[in-house]
């Protein structure tokens, strides 16, 4: 731990930014993964009840599974079948409110994250500069034989860098698991609430 704390103090004033979008990224990388996995559901067994439901005239329990159903695309398909008396530019306006509100829930933090992402390398860059200039600082001050003074500067602008260049890497990965994950939900309720006005149009409800 003591070691970990030297490389702070060595990196300079540009390692305090740099660790608070670590540590900013992270809490949010692990927020996404817990929420985005309660999310996912199975939509599959889900249709098969409701189709089930539906073709029975029960529309009451059909919308019951729904709400029973944790996740964005049991919501969706939910309102979708609230909806399906109505005609289809009206179901059709419907979902789209229901897409509208359920994505951003989907894509919160990203932003965020993206943006840390772009800016940690920049400020490693802003750590590689003021280490140097704090190198030639001691070269101008005719200091060149102190070595202690010359490795302070060289660390910095070392060490800011690599933290820079290694938040940026990690946490990349991490968003496009997670922007996956979004487009992987985002396509399953488009399927779901498309499958499911087929199917009650094709059983004339």
């Amino acid at each position: 731990m003591s070691g970990f704390f030297d490389i702070l103090v060595k990196g300079g004033p540009v390692m305090v930014p740099l660790v608070l979008c670590s540590v900013v990224a992270l809490a949010i990388s692990i927020e996404r993964f817990v929420n985005l996995k309660r999310a996912s559901t199975n939509p599959d067994k889900l249709m098969l009840k409701v189709k089930k439901t539906l073709a029975g005239g029960d529309t009451s329990n059909a919308v019951g599974f729904c709400e029973a159903t944790p996740g964005p695309v049991a919501r969706v398909m939910g309102t979708a079948i609230g909806l399906l008396n109505l005609p289809p530019d009206q179901i059709k306006e419907g979902v789209n409110q229901a897409y509208l509100e359920e994505v951003p829930r989907l894509e919160r933090g990203l932003t965020t994250l993206s943006t840390i992402i772009t800016v940690a390398p920049l400020l490693g860059l802003l750590g590689t500069i003021t280490g140097l200039m704090k190198l030639f600082k001691v070269i101008a001050g005719g200091e060149i034989g102190n070595s202690e003074a010359l490795s302070s500067g060289i660390a910095e602008a070392l060490i800011t860098t690599a933290a820079g260049l290694c938040i940026a890497i990690t946490f990349l990965v991490l968003y496009n698991l997670l922007a996956a994950q979004v487009e992987r939900l985002t396509i399953q309720m488009e399927k779901a609430v498309t499958e499911l006005i087929n199917f009650v149009r094709k059983e004339g409800r």
